[in-house]
């Protein structure tokens, strides 16, 4: 079950050996994560890899002014960690908080680089996942950087349909880089349309 959950949108052309499936059984856990609770804190080492069975996870932080910025949203059958501080280049930043009630699997970082130093099969997939986590990343850098508000809003509105289901508009605003009027009221025009 674990396998399959974990694997099944990710391709790499080659099947899980029993060994292979053998590691990730006994290195992942399941977990579960309330609405609301932070999993992890920007006081505390990221040393979690995590891949959500159901619900949403964010990832936010704080600006020196103390304002409130999502970093990304997460749903199910995707991975997710402040990767900076997981693979140990930095301190930890970031918090990453339960939108709703959560399953997740998880691995302490410690057994998941020993587990990939037993499978090159699983050190393909690791690096298809940053491949992955790259593209996102910078695919939002420029959403952010080359529309304006309006447009990132409607482009969200758009794109992102089951996140605006699922996600309060007051954090959809922190990831958009809106104030939560301005979200609304976009928001209304564009169903108007």
């Amino acid at each position: 079950m674990i396998i399959h959950n974990i694997f099944k949108r990710i391709s790499i052309g080659k099947q899980l050996m029993e060994s292979d499936k053998k590691l990730i059984s006994e290195n992942f856990n399941l977990f579960k994560v309330r609405k609301d609770q932070i999993i992890i804190s920007d006081t505390e080492d990221c040393d979690k890899l995590f891949f959500i069975i159901k619900g949403s996870l964010r990832i936010f932080y704080f600006t020196p002014l103390n304002v409130e910025v999502t970093r990304t949203f997460i749903l199910e059958n995707e991975f997710c960690t402040n990767l900076i501080s997981f693979s140990g280049q930095a301190v930890n930043k970031e918090n990453i908080q339960a939108l709703e009630d959560t399953f997740v699997f998880y691995i302490r970082r410690k057994n998941f680089y020993e587990m990939l130093a037993q499978s090159h099969v699983l050190t393909e997939l690791y690096a298809k996942i940053l491949e992955q986590f790259i593209a996102r990343h910078l695919s939002h850098f420029q959403f952010m950087n080359m529309l304006t508000p309006k447009e990132r809003v409607e482009k969200f509105l758009t794109d992102s349909i089951e996140i605006n289901r699922r996600v309060k508009d007051k954090i959809i605003a922190t990831y958009l880089g809106v104030t939560p009027e301005y979200f609304s009221k976009t928001k209304n025009a564009f169903y108007k349309k």
